[in-house]
């Protein structure tokens, strides 16, 4: 009985008290660079990868993010174009691209 008395002791603010008030939770957004090919992005990457996921692979060299778009159309069947897998490659190798490689 005691226990049950501590429980409902710890509990009561929560389960009596006013708790309408508004709570702000912090926006985390990851901006995107909006240049002339980000539509590309828009088009054929955003439906199934947010901007973190990109993030997420760090600086990497033009042949890993041909290979990444190559392997999103042939395996995955994403119906990304000839025009735009280039367009997309050339992008995330300009915003996330190890400068280093080519």
């Amino acid at each position: 009985m005691k226990k049950i008395a501590i429980i409902l002791l710890l509990l009561a603010p929560i389960l009596f008290g006013d708790y309408e008030k508004d709570v702000k939770l912090p926006s985390i957004t990851f901006p995107m660079a909006q240049d002339e090919d980000f539509k590309a992005i828009q088009r054929n990457c955003q439906w199934c990868h947010s901007h973190g996921y990109i993030l997420n692979q760090g600086k990497q060299s033009r042949k890993f993010w041909r290979a990444s778009v190559i392997k999103m159309r042939d395996v995955y069947k994403a119906p990304i174009t000839q025009k735009d897998e280039k367009i997309i490659v050339d992008y995330l190798f300009k915003h996330y691209g190890n400068s280093k490689e080519e």
